[in-house]
């Protein structure tokens, strides 16, 4: 089977009166396959061509007015939306711009208010400091009177009972005398 298959290229068929060979007969079956394809692609080619000079230009014409007026009325939509979007955008800046300045004057106040209460305090500070001196010193004040007074009545205290011992050892001095000059105590 090998060798025929072999052999198969110088083999020669004979149709028709003419002598064909394998390679010949497949180069025939290409070119008639060839024209068929060429006379197929012909055929679809002109039934194109037919079906687009058959159309209705004035629908085609119509449906892209029809497109137009759609791009236009979308075209004023987004201009319309534009200038909001830019009027917001501007509405909204000059907000931004006023709670800034609102801001600034409140930040403004605020810290004039901390410098009078930073004044304040500091001013109370120094009212307390000297209200506190004056407490001290007049603390210090009443102890030393009062000191004063303790040691001036301590001393009127010890010269009364020096006074009162004196007077106490005078009288017991005399009893003592009188006991002993006593005749009767011997």
């Amino acid at each position: 089977m090998a060798d025929d298959i072999d052999g198969l290229a110088d083999r020669e068929i004979k149709a028709g009166g003419f002598k064909f060979t394998f390679a010949s007969v497949a180069a025939i079956f290409a070119f008639i396959s060839t024209i068929v394809g060429g006379l197929y692609g012909g055929f679809v080619l002109y039934q194109k061509i037919e079906e687009v000079a058959g159309l209705d230009l004035g629908a085609y014409q119509q449906q892209m007015e029809v497109m137009d007026a759609k791009v236009s009325g979308m075209a004023e939509k987004v201009e319309e939306a534009v200038e909001y979007s830019r009027d917001i955008k501007n509405g909204l800046k000059d907000d931004i711009l006023r709670i800034e300045q609102q801001s600034d004057r409140v930040e403004d106040t605020v810290r004039a208010i901390e410098d009078r209460v930073d004044g304040s305090i500091r001013a109370n500070e120094a009212e307390v400091r000297r209200l506190i001196d004056e407490a001290i010193a007049d603390i210090r004040a009443m102890i030393d009177a009062a000191d004063v007074r303790f040691e001036n009545q301590r001393e009127r205290v010890r010269s009364s009972q020096d006074a009162d011992m004196k007077e106490l050892e005078d009288r017991l001095t005399n009893k003592l005398q009188r006991a002993l000059d006593n005749p009767l105590a011997d």
